[in-house]
């Protein structure tokens, strides 16, 4: 019986979920595309989370949330675990990290569908390469996203990503956005050729679990990681994250 697992992974800081809404939102949508008739409600969402948190007492790390949709019998089941994360350490956000390009293009990039070979082969990829993240670029030699991740540069006040049709929203990047608009910076979306990178001042991952990463390489392109505007994004996105946990 073929199967269909949507899911979110949602940070956990001091108990709390990070970002709770926003990720509910994307949850709905992605399971709306696999079938419409689904439906899930915010409080049901919120509970499996908070029930999670208590009876495997998670103070801080990750939890993914998955829909698995039996296509043949149309019925769903919910499974809410902890998984393990993989945070970087103070010194990859002081030095940035190594990334590859790794030539990808997925079809349905708004939704969080899991595709294990898909997995497998990045994970040995990174893997082999000793490399933070791989960065995928599409059949038009542009830069798309990140495996686990999104990925932004900055050039001057201007902070720039791909184009949002051809990438999953993260809910971190929405922030992100957000946050650097509200600091200063001019937000462009455009497609982004792998041949300009070299043209950017600087360059970072986000997601749910390096929140803004700086990275020190892409190839064999060298960003800086001291960059001005890019070290105030990181600092002003952190305050974000505490006063949405409440701290």
């Amino acid at each position: 019986m073929a199967k269909i697992t949507s899911y979110e992974v949602i940070r956990i800081i001091n108990r709390k979920p990070l970002f709770l809404s926003d990720h509910f939102a994307r949850f709905e949508n992605t399971l709306a595309s696999v079938d419409s008739n689904i439906k899930v409600e915010n409080i049901q969402f919120g509970s499996m989370l908070y029930k999670c948190i208590t009876d495997n007492n998670i103070e801080n790390g990750n939890i993914k949330v998955e829909a698995i949709y039996a296509t043949e019998s149309k019925t769903l089941e919910y499974i809410c675990h902890e998984i393990p994360h993989h945070y970087p350490t103070d010194e990859q956000y002081k030095n940035g990290v190594p990334t590859l390009t790794f030539a990808y293009e997925r079809q349905n990039p708004h939704n969080k569908i899991w595709n294990q070979n898909l997995r497998d082969t990045v994970d040995k990829f990174i893997a082999d390469n000793k490399i933070f993240e791989a960065v995928y670029v599409n059949s038009h030699n542009k830069i798309t996203e990140g495996t686990r991740s999104n990925i932004f540069f900055i050039s001057g006040d201007k902070l720039v990503s791909a184009q949002e049709k051809d990438i999953l929203k993260g809910v971190t990047r929405k922030y992100i956005i957000d946050t650097a608009k509200r600091n200063g910076f001019v937000y462009e979306e455009k497609d982004i050729d792998l041949s300009e990178i070299s043209s950017f001042d600087a360059a970072f991952i986000s997601g749910t679990s390096p929140k803004i990463l700086p990275i020190a390489t892409m190839d064999n392109v060298s960003f800086d990681v001291e960059n001005e505007k890019l070290r105030l994004l990181m600092q002003k996105f952190n305050e974000v994250i505490n006063q949405n946990i409440g701290q």
